[in-house]
């Protein structure tokens, strides 16, 4: 179960990754940024546009689009558990300032929690495995 739950969201986390990428550049389609995606129309390329989407100074998105696959890479090739955790841990702790940033200023994008709950899964699923 707990590979299932692993591969689904480094998938998740791709795609949320590819779609903030799509949408620092050009303007997301009316499916993905209309109001019940982001907290009004617009939104979504303004917030996936601001300087905390490229909190080291590289698009937070290209950063996760190298990740999840360099992840899989590692998990296929049988990576040290402990440097698999580390990387996902920096991912997490990402993560966990750019939620608390959405929640703290009312702010709403899915694709951005996507990417969120992708991250903390995996962390989740990699500790847990490293303490079995």
């Amino acid at each position: 179960m707990s590979d299932l739950a692993l591969r689904l969201a480094m998938v998740l986390g791709l795609a949320s990754s590819l779609a903030a990428l799509w949408g620092r550049y050009r303007d997301l389609p009316e499916w993905m940024a209309g109001a019940g995606f982001c907290s009004k129309d617009g939104a979504c390329e303004t917030l996936l546009r601001s300087r905390r989407a490229a909190l080291l100074g590289v698009p937070n998105a290209v950063l996760a689009a190298a990740f999840y696959p360099l992840l899989a890479w590692g998990l296929r090739a049988g990576w040290d558990p402990r440097l698999l955790l580390g990387a996902s841990s920096l991912a997490l702790a990402m993560t966990l300032f750019l939620a608390w940033s959405l929640v703290s200023r009312s702010l709403r994008c899915r694709i951005c929690w996507a990417g969120h709950f992708a991250n903390a899964t995996i962390w989740m699923v990699l500790l847990l495995r490293l303490i079995r």
